[in-house]
């Protein structure tokens, strides 16, 4: 039932839903489910990637990762996930991985992983057999070592979980893998057709054999002994831990109809939603906040843009911005939200603190290899030109004002939660070096306020601010004349730079400045036609692709976007509840971290959000969502409860005097 659904729908959603659906009967937990599936996947991932490369190597005599179509850039990407993961583990969740998963790393988790391996293997080679016995009757002079090559190419292709059941991609990389062994393109592509189409039959017809077989007839209990383990539990701290890293990577995946622009932390976000969600409902209650009123604030907005996106529809039609980009993207951002939740409704403060330092260590990974890039292109390092651009630098983020609220909501992190100095300074000379390059200006107003907040709320000291700031002055000064060679045309250059873009140029561009005054005006007017309930989901940037001959504009400044779009009422039904938060926390920040995380965030988001839209960023709602579940230190409510305890206790053991701690942890 996996196979099938998998094969009909998307990969690994449709073998979780079919899965779920068929082992529920044997008692299965849906949690055990998620995780069968992602450890098989992922094997099998990792042995069609080796059988795959050594398919290259027999076909293209080496793996070459050419410069001028993205192999430098998959480089840079490999680098990147390499040191995120590295300093989040450093930072964040390395010991508690290695508390928790090392005592499985025995010598029968060896033999277990190896049969398993084993049973992929034996799984890949028939599928291996049906495209070599296709393509030879198309081309029978085409040796048979070159055809089992190619297709470990092409299988490995497919097997990507990014397209429907691996189409689009099978036929794409058959028609460049066995065209490079003489096999013909309309050959190669009707294949890979027959492969698709002969794989879906079969797995009917087994599907169809099993069913018939019926429902067993007990269920088989645990055999005693052996050691049972919480899956559901370990996914709420594996799946928001994986997205705290991953969000920081917005990638184009290329696919048979062309670029596909997604975040890697996009399907472990939405998995994890659906297990919070899933786990309201079984304890048969609302999830539970430190501010109240949240769950309905989110109906509210949903019903908001909802009502908005009919609006439009009935005013200028439907159109793939608003219903995909809008309004199914905010269901996106309620399961990032969700994710944080998720982590700290099982986990308590201690898991808010792991998942914090978790995303803040993905930052400072990479930070060190944009910063890194820099430096090399600085000196002389060939094939960076076109990698890196000092002034404009956007990581993987796709663009230099949402990595800089990336680093924004990494910086509210860091100074709540990074106590030691011998981390703490550090990190804050390489936020200001990084985000100096970045060229958002928007991003260093918001830095500058934020940086100011936490001074103001005791969290942050003057003294270590002056200091960092002056060490990346000097850091920053270093690179721009590590690029210029002629103390003339350094002073000829500006602060640009040799080559003019070692830093950003403070003025705005004209370019810059008439798009935003465009977009701006023109959301300014869209709000005074439709001044109540705005002109409808997805208006602005129809009318602006209509007026500027297909160019794709959007409304430089969030308030004034929900003020065209959604109107006077629907600004109020999102600005209303964010204040509404941030007064609450901000008047506790002082004495609770949670609170003082939601704070700084808030604030790094209002005044980003003034002149660009961030209501769409990833990372502002992961942090918020995990924040928002910590209960507060005197909510009756919560204390209770085992998460309201430790908190309690915590605060308690951490003001005691020692003689009366002892009596404290007893209590």
């Amino acid at each position: 039932a996996g196979s099938l659904a998998g094969a009909v729908f998307f990969q690994i959603a449709g073998q979780l839903m079919a899965r779920g659906v068929v082992m529920k009967r044997g008692g299965m937990p849906f949690g055990a489910v998620v995780v069968v599936t992602l450890y098989e996947r992922l094997v099998a991932a990792v042995l069609s990637c080796l059988i795959a490369i050594f398919g290259a190597l027999y076909v293209f005599g080496r793996v070459y990762l050419d410069p001028g179509t993205g192999g430098i850039e998959l480089i840079k990407l490999a680098c990147g996930l390499v040191a995120a993961i590295a300093f989040a583990a450093w930072l964040g969740f390395g010991s508690i991985a290695i508390q928790n998963f090392g005592p499985f790393l025995t010598r029968r988790f060896v033999v277990r992983l190896l049969r398993v391996v084993g049973l992929t293997l034996a799984v890949q080679l028939p599928m291996m057999g049906a495209y070599v016995a296709v393509a030879h009757e198309f081309s029978p002079a085409t040796p048979i070592g070159d055809l089992v090559a190619a297709s470990a190419i092409v299988m490995f292709a497919a097997s990507v979980p990014i397209s429907l059941a691996g189409w689009g991609v099978r036929e794409l990389s058959a028609v460049v893998a066995l065209g490079a062994i003489g096999v013909a393109a309309s050959d190669a592509l009707t294949a890979a057709v027959i492969i698709g189409a002969g794989s879906m039959l079969a797995m009917a017809f087994i599907a169809i054999v099993s069913f018939q077989a019926g429902a067993p007839e007990k269920v088989v209990t645990e055999a005693a002994g052996v050691r049972l383990v919480d899956y559901a539990r370990a996914l709420a701290w594996i799946l928001p831990i994986t997205a705290a890293v991953f969000v920081f990577f917005q990638v184009y995946v290329p696919i048979g109809s062309g670029l596909l622009n997604v975040n890697l932390a996009d399907p472990v976000a939405i998995l994890a939603g659906s297990l919070f969600v899933l786990r309201a409902i079984k304890d048969g209650q609302l999830p539970q906040w430190r501010v109240g009123y949240i769950n309905l604030f989110a109906a509210i907005a949903t019903l908001a843009l909802a009502f908005s996106l009919l609006l439009g529809a009935s005013r200028f039609g439907w159109t793939n911005w608003a219903l995909v980009n809008r309004f199914l993207g905010w269901f996106v951002l309620l399961a990032f939200a969700a994710t944080g939740a998720l982590i700290t409704s099982v986990g308590g403060a201690r898991a808010f603190r792991i998942f914090v330092l978790t995303y803040v260590g993905a930052s400072a990974g990479v930070m060190l290899v944009e910063t890194g890039l820099i430096y090399m292109r600085a000196i002389g390092v060939p094939h960076l030109e076109g990698l890196v651009w000092p002034g404009n630098l956007q990581a993987f983020a796709q663009n230099h004002n949402f990595f800089a609220f990336q680093l924004l909501m990494a910086a509210a992190g860091a100074l709540v939660m990074l106590r030691d100095e011998r981390l703490r300074k550090p990190f804050l000379v390489l936020l200001l070096v990084t985000v100096w390059f970045a060229g958002s200006r928007s991003g260093w107003g918001a830095l500058v306020c934020l940086l100011g907040a936490g001074v103001y709320l005791g969290i942050a000291k003057p003294r270590e601010i002056f200091i960092g700031t002056g060490i990346a002055v000097i850091l920053v000064a270093a690179a721009i004349l590590l690029s210029t060679h002629d103390v003339a045309e350094l002073l000829s250059a500006g602060l640009g730079g040799a080559d003019g873009r070692m830093a950003p140029n403070i003025v705005l561009s004209g370019v810059s400045t008439q798009e935003r005054l465009v977009t701006l005006i023109g959301g300014w007017q869209l709000f005074l036609e439709y001044p109540i309930f705005g002109a409808g989901l997805g208006a602005f940037r129809n009318q602006m692709i209509l007026s500027t001959s297909g160019i794709p504009l959007v409304v430089h400044s969030t308030a004034l976007w929900l003020l065209a779009e959604l109107g006077l009422i629907g600004f109020l039904v999102f600005a209303v509840p964010g204040a509404y938060v941030w007064i609450t926390e901000w008047r506790c920040a002082r004495r609770e971290q949670a609170a003082a995380v939601i704070a700084l965030c808030f604030v790094g988001f209002a005044v980003m959000s003034g002149p660009a839209d961030m209501v769409y960023q990833r990372t502002f709602w992961l942090m918020a969502g995990a924040a928002l579940v910590v209960p507060r230190l005197n909510d009756s409510r919560d204390s209770g409860s085992s998460i309201g305890k430790a908190a309690i206790i915590s605060a308690q053991v951490q003001s005691a005097p020692k003689v009366q701690r002892r009596a404290v942890l007893a209590r």
